[in-house]
Order: C-alpha cells, then structure tokens, then sequence
C-alpha cells in the first residue's frame, strides 16, 4: 500500500483527481515507492516495463548510450512529473535508462494497475492522450534545438521546458537544480553550461545562486531560447 506521501501524490496529480473513490483505493492499495539516490538508476534500458513512474521528490533523467558508448540525455523529469507511459501501454522493453540525478522519491504504478485504469476510466484516457502529445512536442523541439541553436540557447530551452504545465504542472520559480545537473539536461559539457548560465543571467532571465536557480521571467527565457540568432 503506499505511503500517506505518495496517496497525496497522486490525488493532487492531474490524474489522479479525477479517479472514482473505487478507483483511488485501488491505485492507492498498488501503487509502491522506490527512494533513489542521486546516480541510481531507477529502471534499466533493456527489461521489461513493469511501472509507470512519477517524480514525487528531486529530478531524475532518462538516458541512453549510443553503440559507440556515447551517453544522450533525452529529457529530464522534475518533481510532479510521469515517465514511462509509453512503454506500459505498449508492453515493451524499456528503451531508455532513468537515471537520478539527485536523491529522489518515486511513485510506481504497477502496469497492471495503469491498463486497468485504462479500461475504466476515460478522464485518464484523456489524460493520457495529452501526455503523450506534449511529449512528443518535448521531443520534437529539444531535438530540433539540439541540431540548429546556439549552446546558450539550447540550455535556456531546457530550462524552460522544465515549466512545461502540461508535464510538470507546479515547478517553482526557483529550481532546486545544480549547474552540473543542468550540463546533464542539456547534454553539453559543464563549461558550456556555465557560460550559458551566464549569460542568460547577464540577459536578466534568471539568478544563479549554489545549488539554486531563479527564473525571473518564464516567458522571456521562452523567447529567448527559440530566437536562433546569437
């Protein structure tokens, strides 16, 4: 059964809200926690998706190594956030890695748990069909950022993307996040992190502090990050 923390959780979800009180108790009853400490991986590329995860503390990447053995950082996931949703639904290996990058509290939905709330509940099929559509915009633009924008930009772009409210409904305006955690985010290098940090907070868009960044202005960072100009 899972923890009154994890209960909480889940009913203040955009999903989880709109459960019957039948349906609650049931995904309440199966629903485990897992606490990941930072470079833990949570799931392993390569087995068998057995849960649909959900971020309740810290921040946790999904990853992959290329053949040549070349790490890529495909997204990552802060606190409020589910992952893995694709993978469960069509009942197959895990493509990815996901990774903690900092200790980290997870909510487990048993798969047989999420078909069943599939099969009886259509205001999570509806949640479900946004999820899947902002992720695959997530992925669209972050690979299309990856190819054509400027490293500064391409970093301010994942930032921003963290205020996603259809993934990450309740980021804070200060992010919990370290530079090094954001080299991992954006898959550059943590002297190209820095730099761009720099300057986003040289164009008044955010504060750096240890341990801590402050966006100022969202939407500025917004603009900022999908203007491919220098």
């Amino acid at each position: 059964m899972a923890s009154e923390r994890i209960k909480e959780f889940i009913a203040s979800s955009l999903w989880g809200k709109n459960l019957t009180a039948e349906q609650r108790r049931r995904v309440d009853n199966e629903t485990s926690e897992l606490v990941a400490s930072a470079g833990q991986t949570v799931c392993h590329r390569g087995v068998r998706s057995e849960y649909w995860y959900g971020v309740v503390e810290g921040l946790v990447k999904v990853s992959n190594v290329s053949r040549s053995g070349r790490p890529t950082t495909l997204v990552g996931i802060p606190a409020g956030g589910w992952i893995g949703e694709g993978s469960v639904l069509k009942n197959e290996i895990r493509p990815y890695d996901v990774v903690a990058l900092r200790d980290s509290r997870l909510a487990l939905v048993p798969a047989s748990t999420f078909h069943w709330l599939l099969s009886t509940s259509l205001p999570f099929n509806r949640f479900l069909i946004d999820q899947l559509n902002a992720r695959l915009a997530q992925f669209v633009i972050r690979v299309e950022h990856s190819r054509s924008f400027h490293p500064d930009r391409h970093v301010a772009h994942c930032l921003a993307e963290l205020f996603n409210t259809a993934l990450y409904p309740g980021t804070a305006t200060t992010l919990q996040i370290s530079q090094e955690e954001i080299a991992f985010l954006a898959g550059v290098s943590r002297q190209l992190a820095n730099r761009a940090l720099r300057r986003l907070e040289d164009e008044k868009l955010l504060q750096v502090s240890y341990g801590s960044i402050r966006i100022i202005n969202v939407e500025a960072l917004r603009t900022f990050a999908s203007n491919p100009e220098d």
